[in-house]
């Protein structure tokens, strides 16, 4: 697991010039620096590796309860988060049941997709022994999203995977420094009764990842897997460069989404 910091200062002024002359190639993809990456992975044939799990907090399973999933990443620079990266894939949708991979979409075209950020119980408590920290409830962030959606792959329980993008409504504001990295969760879950689930990631974090049915809790853990996502951030000379960059980019991504519509 990584995170991408330290974008020189000429691939930032590349980055803007880039979003202010090509806006409608940000249909594609969000061209955004990567702060934290816990991708999918391929095994030695191409298969995508693991499956998804399932996460609908209106999905009513054995356990008579919605689901929602998390899981966490570390923050040592506190750059503002604006947008998120995840894989999944409705469960059961694949080739073995003669079907197609569902078309790319345009920006901002599928959802609801409900995304919440949390502290980790471990945070500033040493009695808390990792790998099985939980998300701290309330959140500190809690908003709904639409996403691209584009077919990646198939997985080795031979689900077509999707990956998603999705600009957040309002930057993610983290806290953890270099002196003082904190420890967050991500939870993100479709409530739409897709069957849709949560991509693994080969590429670990510091916990495992946690479930719970609702984004409220109460959480548990939920060894020993991954999920896959990746966080993107503007590294910023300014507060003002950031919003000024941040609706640049939103704006290409809605002007995007309207051209594919007409």
């Amino acid at each position: 697991m990584t995170q991408h910091i330290g974008i020189p200062r000429k691939l930032l002024a590349a980055t803007i010039t880039f979003a202010v002359a090509a806006l409608p190639a940000l249909a594609d993809f969000i061209p955004l620096p990567v702060k934290w990456s816990q991708p999918i992975g391929f095994d030695a044939s191409g298969l995508i590796i693991g499956k998804d799990r399932l996460s609908d907090h209106t999905a009513f399973g054995a356990t008579g309860q919605g689901i929602v999933r998390a899981d966490d990443f570390i923050c040592n620079i506190p750059l503002p988060i604006v947008a998120v990266r995840w894989w999944g894939s409705y469960i059961g949708e694949g080739p073995a049941n003669g079907l197609a991979p569902r078309p790319k979409t345009g920006p901002a075209a599928v959802g609801p997709f409900d995304i919440s950020f949390h502290f980790s119980t471990a945070n500033g408590n040493p009695a808390v022994a990792h790998p099985f920290s939980l998300p701290l409830d309330p959140p500190l962030y809690l908003t709904t999203v639409h996403a691209q959606e584009e077919f990646v792959g198939v997985d080795q329980a031979g689900d077509f995977v999707y990956r998603y993008d999705a600009f957040l409504p309002t930057p993610f504001q983290q806290q953890g420094t270099q002196t003082n990295p904190l420890e967050y969760f991500l939870d993100i879950d479709k409530p739409t009764r897709e069957n849709w689930g949560w991509h693994e990631s080969p590429f670990g974090g510091l916990d495992f990842p946690a479930v719970a049915p609702g984004h409220f809790g109460p959480w548990t853990s939920d060894p020993p897997h991954d999920l896959a996502f990746e966080l993107m951030v503007v590294p910023e000379p300014s507060s003002a460069a950031l919003a000024g960059l941040s609706a640049v980019l939103f704006l290409g991504w809605v002007r995007g989404r309207r051209q594919i519509r007409r």
